[in-house]
């Protein structure tokens, strides 16, 4: 124990004899750590931590290519399917429990609270009665009933 405190007296003497060197080595270090920080914490983010729903190992997909509905439409080779062939797939494979659909909507929708004058832009999605029980998540925001097709707002937009 004695060495130890030794050994840190005589590093803190060196240190105080070169400043230059000890703010350039506190910055190396400051900047590795940090950006070693920010790395991890993305792929965190993106690849280690599972999907915030109940299940997300029973969870599968139906189409061909890996990109689908990336900023507000289908890209590249993904295969869309249209709604009469997902009515027939709900109804007719009972291999799976439910069946949800979903399509990016298409652009931007303008919406406007009332009593404010100026409508902002939001990305909306398309998405069937079943998607937020298939995935087992409870539904945040509010829905409204419009004739024979609801809407949901999420509860961030609802506030």
């Amino acid at each position: 124990m004695q060495k130890l405190l030794s050994n840190l007296r005589y590093a803190v003497r060196q240190f105080r004899r070169s400043p230059v060197f000890t703010a350039a080595a506190v910055l190396t270090l400051a900047l590795g750590i940090g950006g070693t920080t920010a790395i991890f914490t993305l792929i965190h983010a993106v690849m280690l931590r599972s999907l915030p729903v109940s299940d997300p190992a029973r969870l599968y997909r139906v189409g061909e290519g890996d990109d689908c509905c990336v900023e507000g439409g289908p890209q590249d080779r993904w295969g869309m399917y249209s709604f009469p062939l997902y009515e027939r797939l709900k109804g007719e494979t009972p291999e799976f429990q439910e069946v949800a659909a979903f399509q990016a909507g298409r652009g931007l929708q303008s919406v406007r609270r009332e009593g404010e004058s100026a409508a902002r832009p939001l990305r909306s999605e398309y998405v069937t009665g079943s998607y937020f029980s298939m995935l087992g998540v409870r539904q945040t925001g509010r829905s409204a009933g419009c004739g024979a097709q609801p809407s949901c707002l999420a509860d961030q937009l609802w506030r």
